[in-house]
């Protein structure tokens, strides 16, 4: 499958420097998707290849940008990135679903799906204060979820730092305090400097409080100990 993609990009690749094909457009269009397919089925279909989801949801993504590009569809060129962005997305949230150890994955999700929400809400209202706040308010909503969703062992507690800062940062720019977002650009690296501080004390306090086991004393250590006294 992946020597017939690239088979087939080469081919493009030549007829675009040729000049011999005009409509290169839809078929690197169908090109994206059909590679996309290739790594959902792969996904789908082995639980160990649990990253192809994330180039399936980008390139399906970029498949549909390109082919509504190429199309001419009206406001593609406004929007057409949030399905780029939406698909990168989708991958990563694909991956979280599939285990929820890999929590990791819900982070990046959440800050492709926030910028696809910008880019169309941006097209629509043309408001980049409005933006602006749906980025803050996507990024908070993201490590809520980081906090209370399972995680396949105990919760991040430590994620709801960022998300209060950021709610906070959201609000303020909602509000346009300008004199207390300069002062929030010295909190928020204090913020992280506490959160870091919190999880490495916790990490000691479990290092600490685990039990340390010595060697177990000899047959005769009883005995020798005996006539030593």
């Amino acid at each position: 499958m992946l020597g017939t993609l690239l088979l087939a990009a080469g081919v493009l690749l030549l007829l675009e420097a040729t000049g011999l094909m005009g409509a290169v457009g839809v078929l690197w269009g169908l090109l994206f998707l059909a590679a996309g397919a290739a790594f959902a089925v792969l996904y789908a279909t082995d639980p160990s290849k649990w990253w192809a989801a994330i180039p399936a949801g980008t390139l399906l993504g970029l498949g549909l940008l390109v082919l509504f590009d190429d199309a001419g569809v009206p406001g593609s060129q406004q929007w057409g990135g949030a399905l780029f962005l939406g698909g990168g997305g989708a991958g990563f949230a694909a991956v979280y679903l599939r285990d929820h150890r890999r929590w990791w994955a819900l982070i990046p999700a959440g800050v492709l799906i926030t910028l696809a929400l910008q880019a169309l809400l941006t097209a629509a209202a043309q408001e980049e204060q409005a933006g602006g706040v749906l980025f803050f308010v996507g990024l908070a909503v993201t490590f809520a979820l980081v906090a209370v969703l399972p995680t396949g062992a105990a919760r991040n507690r430590w994620a709801w730092i960022p998300a209060a800062a950021l709610a906070l940062l959201a609000a303020l720019i909602a509000l346009e305090a300008t004199v207390l977002l300069s002062a929030v650009s010295y909190l928020w690296p204090l913020a992280l400097i506490a959160a870091g501080g919190y999880l490495i004390v916790q990490s000691l306090r479990r290092r600490h409080d685990t039990p340390e086991h010595g060697p177990a004393p000899g047959p005769g250590s009883t005995s020798s100990a005996a006539r030593d006294r």
